[in-house]
């Protein structure tokens, strides 16, 4: 019997709810159960910074676990610590995130599909994409690129099954002609993902950092924003 679409149940409302108020009306909006964000830029520590933020901000309001996907030494205990209120928010939220190394593609797909034994998973963030990949294969490879489709095919299927998001975050390189950033793993990668995030520093060794949405499945994409990235966590500018 064929059900009509309105009665069917799904969440498309997003799960976490970010600070400051400003890096909420930016991003909050994309972070929606089965769908994959994707984060990149030039330097790696904002990434990984902002990547904290989330999956903090995942743990404080939601009971199940979060997983964070690490493919060198981005993630950080500290961090977390220090993006809590106090020592028992800080106990409680470590106490949530789950935390797995991969070391390359063949692994994060492994690490994926386990995921499906937790339960309920809030979120899956991996830092970093580029990482994994450069442990898979040489860059531009054709094996690397089936690779890359064959991981992202078994995150799309694994956070469909969970109802989760997957966060990822990954470096950028400067196209030759157009000057433009763009993620490292190609088209493969653009159109795989729902969201294409771009974040960098305004100045070379400042703590201020833009944070553009570069296409969403939201129907207006929301604008981009400014903030400061420090030991105190993400500050409005203003």
């Amino acid at each position: 019997m064929r059900l009509p679409l309105e009665s069917i149940d799904t969440i498309t409302e997003p799960q976490i709810r970010l600070r400051p108020r400003i890096l909420n009306n930016t991003i909050g909006g994309l972070f929606v159960p089965q769908q994959i964000s994707l984060f990149h830029g030039p330097e790696r520590a904002p990434l990984s910074f902002l990547a904290h933020t989330v999956i903090v901000s995942a743990a404080k309001m939601k009971t199940a676990s979060c997983v964070f996907l690490d493919s060198g030494t981005n993630y950080s205990t500290a961090l977390v610590k220090s993006l809590c209120q106090s020592k028992d928010e800080a106990s409680q939220v470590l106490a949530k995130i789950v935390v797995a190394q991969v070391l390359g593609l063949a692994d994060i797909v492994e690490k994926i599909e386990m995921i499906q034994n937790f339960g309920e998973v809030s979120i899956v963030v991996l830092d970093n994409l580029t990482g994994a990949l450069n442990l898979t294969g040489a860059p531009g490879t054709k094996g690397r690129q089936r690779n890359l489709f064959g991981a992202l095919d078994s995150i799309r299927r694994v956070i469909n099954e969970l109802d989760t998001h997957v966060m990822i975050t990954d470096h950028s390189s400067r196209n030759w002609t157009s000057g433009q950033p763009i993620p490292i793993g190609g088209n493969v990668l653009s159109h795989a993902v729902d969201s294409v995030v771009q974040v960098d520093r305004l100045r070379q060794g400042d703590d201020v950092v833009r944070i553009l949405v570069e296409r969403c499945a939201l129907p207006l994409t929301p604008p981009g924003v400014i903030v400061k990235i420090g030991s105190k966590g993400i500050r409005s500018i203003r």
